[in-house]
């Protein structure tokens, strides 16, 4: 959120000049602008874009043809990579694919850097209202119980991710008094059955001081049965530079592809 194609090819670069063999790299931007993302500005010039600024069904689901539409006219592609809302986004796009069990994955695999715990098109909805003093209440939607009986407790894994990403200043717009926002999937949070999954071999690139961190070490849950791996770059909410990190992350996505490849 608050970058652009050429920001993420530039933040990719030293991964992507590492892999061995010939890859084909090809960037979507998103279609809505909204202000930088912070340090952005001073290296690197707008336009400024996001693939959605609150996560209400509206937003979400535009950003999902969006991605589709494109696959349909530029595709097929073997895997996807996203940074922070990108991944956010990839993954969603893959588990409400995973959730119609007769559909083949949209990719073979997926590398997450940084991301957050995606969006659930199909979840009721939480309402966001503003408190006195500032504080958030959270009311479920999917209940005819009075305001007060069908508040969220702000313990709860649905009311803190809300809160995380106000910390994190993770929404790039305003918040309106009773908005929805969607519910994100979460590997605690699945219905009794089948454990929903992404089907195929992910990589999830996270940085333990990233406001992100356990929302990426939580998304990794949410991978594959076919194998997922976990790097983590020591930094912050950022494609690492380090070299150790870099050698790292490389490894294992490039072990990944190779994996892939053996099984096709």
């Amino acid at each position: 959120m608050g970058t652009n194609p050429e920001i993420l090819e530039a933040q990719v670069g030293p991964l992507r000049a590492r892999l061995s063999g010939s890859h084909e790299f090809v960037y979507l931007a998103g279609e809505v602008e909204c202000d930088p993302a912070p340090g952005v500005s001073a290296i690197y010039p707008g336009p400024y874009l996001c693939y959605y600024q609150i996560p209400t069904t509206e937003q979400v689901a535009d950003a999902h043809d969006l991605v589709l539409n494109f696959i349909e006219d530029e595709g097929p592609f073997d895997g996807i990579i996203g940074f922070s809302q990108g991944a956010a986004l990839a993954s969603s796009l893959m588990l409400q694919r995973a959730k119609n069990a007769t559909s083949e994955p949209l990719f073979q695999l997926a590398i997450f850097l940084c991301a957050s715990l995606p969006f659930d098109l199909d979840a009721p909805p939480v309402m966001v209202k503003k408190a006195p003093g500032g504080r958030l209440r959270f009311l479920d939607t999917d209940s005819s119980d009075s305001e007060e009986e069908k508040e969220i407790p702000q313990s709860s894994v649905g009311a803190q991710s809300i809160i995380q990403e106000f910390q994190a200043q993770g929404f790039n717009g305003p918040l309106e008094d009773g908005m929805h926002m969607l519910r994100r999937f979460h590997p605690g949070m699945q219905r009794p059955g089948p454990k929903l999954h992404m089907g195929v071999p992910t990589v999830n690139i996270v940085g333990n001081k990233d406001p992100y961190f356990q929302q990426g070490l939580w998304l990794a849950e949410l991978g594959g049965l076919r194998g997922t791996v976990i790097v983590d770059h020591g930094g912050g909410h950022e494609v690492s530079r380090d070299a150790n990190a870099l050698r790292k992350m490389t490894r294992a996505v490039q072990e990944t592809v190779e994996k892939v490849r053996f099984q096709c």
